[in-house]
């Protein structure tokens, strides 16, 4: 058992780490952004924020300029921009903007949490950072029951290669708290020529190009849903606010945020109430009213069917 001066330097060892919260934003995701950042405020972490800009239009919000220092991938060094590089021509399914998250490798924090602008933080996340102790990565989501759907084409054959329990280890790239290391680097690269080796079964997107670097690189892994009894941070497991309150009381269980993962999130539904948690009571009536015309004006179906379609289109020009 460590002596009492053992914890005292341990403790002082950890609080002198460099630590902080990476973010990819602009004017379009400023909003989901702003709430994020005022949830993860709210909650007592005072841990400092970067926003890598995404790309189009950058941020205009004086809440978030103040908030969070904004980065752009121009500034970056030079190794890291032709890393990312590098993932360009592999991930072809991933916009660029989403690649950027990959800067945070190349940062002076020695540990970092990154997460999507569709989340809202739900507790302290230094909390997350203060497990890292024995980990390389931490995350807080059950990735790992949707058996490789969403990142692996052929999920059986990756199994077949890595042992059947690869899949057991899968988490979201859209939220992750990683203790920084170069051999990471050389483990994403790594990645990229089994990719190129293996065509026929990676869907070309960064979370399954993390997973499979976890893989190859032997990456020490918790997940707090799986082996520590947090609840499911993806929000489509919930029914609304009440029924989140409920699962949390009822299991006794710890919850680190809320994903609202698998499309963009419009705030028509009663779950997503919380991505409304920075605006006051009139702010709120505002965006609400708007959200009931888009939603039965029918604006948010067309939109989705017109994203889709572009994506399609852009993956039959790709074939050609």
């Amino acid at each position: 058992m460590a002596t009492q001066l053992e914890v005292a330097i341990i403790d002082i060892l950890t609080h002198m780490k460099k630590r902080g919260i990476y973010l990819v934003a602009n004017q379009k995701s400023q909003d989901m952004c702003e709430n994020l950042i005022f949830s993860i405020r709210d909650t007592g972490c005072n841990l400092p924020i970067r926003i890598i800009h995404f790309g189009g239009k950058v941020i205009n919000s004086d809440y978030l300029l103040k908030e969070a220092e904004l980065v752009f991938f121009d500034d970056a060094p030079v190794e890291a921009k032709a890393f990312v590089q590098e993932l360009r021509t592999v991930l072809t399914d991933c916009p660029l903007g989403y690649l950027y998250r990959y800067l945070a490798w190349f940062s002076d924090w020695d540990e970092f949490i990154y997460s999507d602008n569709d989340v809202v933080a739900l507790c302290n996340w230094e909390i997350l950072l203060d497990k890292l102790e024995a980990f390389d990565l931490v995350h807080a989501d059950e990735e790992y029951t949707t058996k490789g759907f969403f990142n692996y084409d052929r999920p059986d054959l990756l199994c077949e290669i890595f042992g059947g329990n690869a899949l057991d280890t899968a988490f979201t790239a859209g939220h992750v708290t990683v203790k920084k290391n170069m051999k990471m680097i050389q483990d994403f690269r790594a990645a990229m020529k089994w990719f190129e080796e293996h065509p026929e079964i990676p869907q070309k997107h960064d979370q399954s190009l993390m997973h499979l670097s976890s893989l190859l690189g032997n990456w020490k892994i918790l997940n707090l849903c799986k082996n520590e009894n947090w609840l499911s941070s993806w929000a489509g497991d919930y029914r609304n606010a009440l029924h989140l309150i409920q699962q949390i009381q009822g299991k006794n269980a710890r919850i680190s945020h809320i994903h609202y993962s698998g499309g963009t999130p419009n705030g028509d539904l009663a779950i997503q109430d919380l991505l409304l948690s920075r605006q006051d009571d009139r702010g709120r009536m505002r965006q609400l009213a708007g959200i009931v015309v888009n939603h039965f004006t029918g604006y948010y179906k067309m939109r989705h069917w017109h994203t889709r379609g572009r994506r399609f289109l852009k993956r039959v020009a790709a074939m050609f």
